[in-house]
């Protein structure tokens, strides 16, 4: 692992030769030491002297060179702080083994080398921009330092690497280090490092497994037990303990928390006395590491490592290849678009370097079209096999050689990668819309047209539709092209312009069907045009094997009579990516749709899978419409924002939203939000909706508002603790990882895996993995394994989802939100409820439309529930409330996109308040990230590689096209599940 943090002066670096040292003591001469090409340039070598130290630190160089900062403040530099895992501590300090601490250190430097060639930047002038501009330089000032204890007394090799604030750019001058990429590269040079000393603890003889998270590639030695690494771990629990007070987790977060319960340090510390306490501890539980330091040690001599013994007696390259995969839990396949050679051509570690890149392709793939260069090492050395940085990157340089991968080179800053299929998938929808150009019967004759339009909606009970929503009904309704987009910004009234078209299009004789990403909103939608409403997924369900050609000639006529000339509405069009869409146009064309009408707003928040197909077709020669004449802002400070925001004016909408801004201390934010909205008037509270960015904030503005009506009795006092499912955000190529099966954890099957002896409905909860299998305790009693890399591949569907569990206090009176769907009693998900009573062992809840529902214990829908006085934007997009409070901490800087604070904004019609811990630091974030989708083909023109032609097109779109594997018939299969509905409570 490793932690970031700033120096926070020159005469910090006293700290740093703290003789804190216990069982490294006698490598005091050793345990600091220059470090990069930078220190090489300016004579440091060796042991690092605290005088000239801290005059690195100060700016001052010993070439005379002075770096300084702005307004005169230099920064010192920033520390590195590279942790080797619990158990390689305990076998390293407890067992004696110092062959591991110069394999920490080897593994530092490596990764240090790694950092110096691809991470350290500098601001340098360019005179033909007139600007300075970010240049990669190659070169660093380090200096490490060794530790082995942390500040609890706890033995913790680590190693500090304060990599001062000076770099040599191309122009002979040093310049201050560009901190930003370091932060950035946070993750990858973690996995670097795991990597690299994982391979090193490997060749000593030690077999390792996954890190109980193991994020970042984290591993322990292989028979160090989980009590001995918590029986040594009471700082990282105190730091845990810290983070939950206000359920937080993030790497900055951390660094906080460490910094708040961090001890002072024991002046002269008796290591005679520590060493036996440790040992004392170990004795208690039981814990000793000499078996297995003598079995690593032995099989070091022998030249063995785990990975020597996995391909012991396999005699072919290509099966030792697969043996080697195979142990690394993956399943290679046949026609792996990113391992296109055959079986037997690469060496068995190249081959599991290879595997691993395509896994993490995959895996990055379904979320983003093109992912950056780091994302992709550092997500395939999180498969743990016998690679290192150096392979992955190889591979990585050998697939963009062969055109496979498309981006740019790792000389290059952005360094963004694309893959062949995306970038055939992308051309693939455009030409599927094109292709419906010029093709369909217009639905209503232009004569009369526009009063048709006029009367329907007066008919309706709408206002006379404004010119901008007038023309977009009468393009649709009489233009000869299948696919017709509807842009315009929240509020515009782009779902009211649809019903009076749905409506004429029903007196012509047509079908009408409305489609939407979740249930709730296509159900809203359905409403407010009258017709039949359904989720784009279970819509492309219900077609799948028509859409994949395996439909026999009676279902795809019955599919025909049902879409041939309908009028297929599309709304929040925006959130559909590129595979989802391609099969809807598909079908379209394929079924003779009349129209495909998408309606969205490409400012708004994009799909959560990859591509953003709506913006991109909206770039294309075909029909569109656009609505811009806000309808739902009510209020000037509303009005304002709107315009500002429509015109991406991120700035002009925080300065209109100032006066209604209050600051408030780190950590209070969910509190002082929910007391302002508890202190309303019922009826004002009622209409005044709680927005948060992403879970975190949302979980506890939940609980300060529930708090809030307790205490002020509208809310009953007693109550009843619930056991809920929170889903697991994962993808599905990362559902094929041990990483993601942590104890406690509840897996629901969600296809039928016969060959694993699994049935659709079934679940488990984790109770550990081993030998690559995640062991599951089933309600009954018995305990099953699951292998997750044999889950079946291109499903549409997840084929596992993974939840955990969380308590919540449930009381009278309580508003919640389904987070599932029981289609049966009309439940959504996303609907909100009120906790009518509570009785006993049955809770009554009153839906939405006022129905009761009582749910005796047991009712699978009371794990599938959540408070709802809170919501994140993901589930707020598509909804309006009078008044809102939107909760934005500087803290949640990833979630803190200018789409996010739009959708958040917009949701409201008269009065926004926005309560914040640092206002205009949380602009800037709006401001410097837009939460837009990455493109394939935008990718690829930005790095001069031209796209597939018709030819290329075509064999691409007969590969794409390949049936997808379907769920296994037999036990507890019912055919396509119509109701599958995507949970959209995304965030951290």
């Amino acid at each position: 692992m490793i932690t970031l943090a700033s120096v926070g002066s020159a005469s910090s670096a006293a700290e740093y030769f703290s003789r804190d040292n216990y069982y490294t003591a006698d490598q005091t001469q050793e345990a600091s030491a220059w470090f990069g090409r930078g220190a090489e340039a300016l004579g440091l070598t060796g042991k690092v002297e605290e005088q000239t130290f801290a005059a690195v630190l100060e700016g001052n160089l010993p070439d005379g060179s002075v770096i300084a900062g702005k307004d005169g403040l230099h920064r010192p530099g920033v520390d590195l702080t590279f942790s080797a895992s619990k158990s390689v501590s305990l076998v390293a300090m407890l067992g004696g083994d110092k062959r591991l601490v110069e394999a920490l250190k080897d593994s530092v430097a490596a990764t240090l080398r790694w950092a110096e060639k691809n991470i350290v930047e500098a601001r340098v002038w360019d005179a033909a921009q007139g600007r300075q501009v970010p240049e990669r330089t190659g070169n660093l000032i380090a200096a490490t330092f060794l530790h082995d204890v942390n500040r609890n007394g706890e033995p913790q090799l680590h190693i500090h690497a304060v990599v001062a604030n000076a770099t040599k750019a191309s122009d002979g001058k040093w310049h201050a280090v560009r901190n930003d990429e370091l932060y950035r590269a946070q993750h990858v040079l973690s996995a670097v490092h795991n990597a690299e000393l994982r391979s090193r603890v490997e060749a000593l003889g030690y077999e390792t497994v996954p890190a109980r998270n193991a994020i970042d590639g984290a591993f322990e030695i292989k028979g160090v037990t989980r009590e001995a690494v918590e029986a040594f771990s009471t700082r990282r629990a105190e730091i845990l303990a810290e983070l939950a007070k206000e359920d937080r987790g993030s790497a900055r977060e951390r660094e906080l928390a460490a910094l708040s319960t961090r001890r002072g340090k024991e002046l002269e510390p008796d290591a005679a006395r520590q060493v036996a306490a440790w040992k004392e501890t170990a004795r208690a539980i039981g814990f000793d590491p000499a078996r297995l330091i003598e079995s690593a040690m032995a099989r070091a001599a022998g030249e063995q490592t785990v990975w020597s013994r996995v391909v012991d007696g396999i005699r072919g390259i290509g099966e030792r290849g697969m043996a080697v995969a195979g142990a690394m839990g993956l399943t290679p396949r046949d026609g792996d678009p990113l391992v296109p050679e055959r079986l037997g051509r690469l060496e068995p570690k190249a081959f599991a370097a290879a595997q691993a890149v395509a896994s993490a392709a995959r895996e990055l793939g379904e979320r983003e079209a093109a992912f950056s260069r780091n994302d992709l090492i550092r997500t395939a050395l999180e498969r743990q096999g016998p690679v290192t940085v150096d392979m992955i990157e190889a591979r990585i340089d050998l697939l963009q050689e062969r055109g496979l991968l498309v981006g740019s080179g790792p000389a290059d800053r952005d360094r963004m990668l694309t893959t062949e299929q995306a970038l055939a998938m992308e051309t693939k929808v455009i030409a599927l819309a094109q292709a419906g150009k010029d093709s369909v019967q217009p639905i209503a004759d232009k004569d009369g047209i526009v009063a048709r339009l006029q009367e329907q909606a007066r008919a309706i009970g709408l206002r006379r539709l404004n010119p901008g929503q007038e023309q977009a009904g009468v393009a649709i309704l009489t233009s000869k092209d299948r696919v017709h987009l509807v842009q315009g910004g929240a509020g515009v009234g782009k779902s009211a312009a649809l019903a009076p078209v749905a409506a004429i299009a029903r007196e012509e004789g047509r079908q009408v069907v409305a489609l939407s990403h979740v249930g709730r909103i296509a159900r809203e939608f359905g409403e407010k045009t009258a017709s039949p409403a359904s989720t784009v997924d279970a819509f492309l369900a219900r077609y799948a094997r028509v859409i994949d050609g395996s439909a026999s000639a009676d279902k795809v006529a019955v599919a025909r009579a049902e879409l041939s000339g309908a009028l297929v509405l599309v709304d929040e069009a925006s959130q559909i990516g590129t595979d989802r869409l391609a099969r809807l146009i598909t079908l379209a064309n394929q079924m003779d749709v009349g129209k495909l009408v998408l309606a969205g707003d490409i400012k708004q928040l994009p799909a959560i899978e990859a591509g953003k197909p709506f913006a991109q077709l909206q770039q294309q020669d075909l029909r569109q419409s656009q609505i811009t004449e806000n309808l739902r802002a009510r209020t000037p400070q509303m009005r304002a924002i709107n315009r500002a925001l429509e015109q991406g004016d991120v700035g002009e909408a925080f300065a209109v939203l100032k006066p209604a801004t209050t600051e408030v201390p780190s950590g209070k934010i969910a509190n002082a939000a929910a007391a302002m909205w508890a202190n309303l008037p019922r009826e004002e509270r009622d209409n005044t909706v709680l927005l948060a960015a992403g879970r975190a904030m949302r979980s506890a503005g939940n609980a300060a508002a529930q708090e809030a009506l307790i205490e002020r009795g509208e809310v009953d006092e007693r109550g009843v603790t619930l056991e809920v499912l929170d889903r697991v955000t994962i993808t599905r190529e990362g559902a094929r990882q041990l990483k993601g099966y942590q104890d406690g954890r509840v897996v629901a099957i969600e296809t039928n895996l016969r060959a694993q002896g699994f049935a659709r409905g079934e679940r488990g909860t984790v109770i550990g993995v081993k030998d690559g299998n995640v062991e599951l305790a089933m309600p009954n009693g018995e305990i099953r394994r699951f292998d997750p890399d044999r889950l079946p591949r291109n499903l549409k569907h997840d084929a596992v989802t993974i939840f955990e569990r969380k308590e919540i206090a449930l009381h009278q009176g309580d508003r919640i939100r389904w987070t599932a769907k029981d289609g049966a009693r009309g439940l959504l998900n996303g609907d909100i409820a009120h906790v009518a009573r509570i009785d006993g062992d049955t809770i009554t809840v009153k839906a939405g439309n006022g129905q009761l529902h009582d749910l005796p214990r047991g009712d699978p829908m009371l794990e599938r529930l959540d408070l709802a006085y809170a919501i994140n934007v993901h589930v707020a997009q598509g909804m309006t409330a009078k008044d809102g409070i939107i909760m934005m901490s500087e803290r949640e800087r990833m979630l803190n996109t200018s789409a996010s604070f739009l959708v958040a904004v917009t949701r409201i019609a008269e009065n926004a308040t926005l309560v914040t811990d640092n206002p205009s630091r949380v602009e800037r974030q709006v401001e410097s990230r837009s939460g837009e989708k990455s493109s394939a083909i935008e990718t690829a023109r930005e790095n001069g590689h031209a796209l597939p032609s018709p030819t290329e097109k075509k064999d691409r779109e007969l590969a794409l096209e390949r049936t997808p594997e379907r769920s296994e018939p037999g036990r507890g299969s019912s055919g396509p599940d119509l109701s599958r509905d995507r949970d959209y409570d995304f965030g951290m």
